[in-house]
């Protein structure tokens, strides 16, 4: 994977500490395993573990690897909860309490949701909500994003402006975007201009929810972002003319259906205990 994301000066030493005092010597290991990186060069057993970690982070940085080893210790497998504590501030990344909590809030703020369980909510949430993002100001800019909500509620889902959404007093406004494209099927973001939504695409990117870029032909708001949807399977961009809008967004369904159709085969056939459900 390119570089997009790298550890700071400063969270390399926290990461050294980290891995030195929360994991044993087998789980080092399984985490060399697990990246990819031969342990042959990284790992003595004659050596002090804190050395050892050194080296493993050394590596980690040369061979680009930051976002996944911090998607690796998020996993059932290598999560502390001390994690969050040390490396929280990587805003970009949800953690299983800030979505339960977030979800929770926005739940109880809409009346509306309370004739179902929260559990049975989420999944009806999964199944047909559209999160759509874009530049949402002045009115004409809003008025496009809602056109596209249109288009996208006849193809059967229930797409949401997150600017029309009530406000949560205790989170903040990223908190409340990650809310809601947590809970949605996938993202939909119009990025033909500069604004808000390049931060949001790139969280929506590392934090792996399927999300269909669309922008005019010929504009766009960052190259920066040109190169994400070679390195993350859950983004790709497509393009369109004012008259052809409608049918860019039928590709980027088709797609979208596409990549989460195969995602959920992969993982049924990786997951040995859900094919005993």
């Amino acid at each position: 994977m390119a570089l997009l994301f790298n550890l700071s000066y400063e969270d390399q030493d926290k990461m050294v500490n980290f891995l030195t005092a929360k994991y044993s010597d087998t789980e080092i290991l399984s985490i060399l395993r697990n990246l990819g990186i031969n342990k042959d060069s990284i790992y003595n057993k004659y050596t002090p573990k804190k050395i050892n970690c050194e080296n493993l982070v050394e590596a980690i940085m040369q061979q680009d690897l930051s976002e996944k080893l911090l998607l690796l210790l998020q996993s059932q497998k290598f999560y502390r909860p001390s994690f969050l504590e040390e490396f929280g501030h990587l805003e970009y990344l949800i953690s299983e309490n800030t979505f339960q909590n977030n979800t929770t809030q926005i739940y109880n703020l809409i009346p509306s949701n309370n004739t179902m369980p929260i559990n049975e909510w989420i999944d009806s949430c999964k199944t047909k909500v559209v999160l759509i993002l874009g530049k949402d100001s002045p009115t004409e800019y809003l008025e496009k994003l809602q056109e596209i909500a249109n288009i996208v509620e006849r193809k059967g889902y229930q797409p949401i402006l997150i600017k029309k959404q009530p406000e949560v007093e205790t989170i903040t406004n990223e908190e409340k975007m990650l809310a809601y494209a947590s809970l949605a099927r996938f993202v939909l973001i119009e990025k033909s201009e500069a604004a808000g939504q390049i931060d949001e695409a790139k969280i929506c990117a590392f934090n792996r929810l399927p999300s269909i870029w669309i922008q005019k032909e010929g504009v766009g708001d960052t190259w920066m972002q040109g190169d994400y949807e070679v390195d993350f399977k859950n983004v790709k961009t497509f393009k369109y003319e004012d008259i052809s809008l409608e049918q860019c967004l039928d590709q980027g369904i088709n797609w979208v259906e596409g990549y989460l159709k195969e995602k959920t085969a992969h993982l049924n056939a990786l997951y040995p205990w859900r094919s005993e459900q």
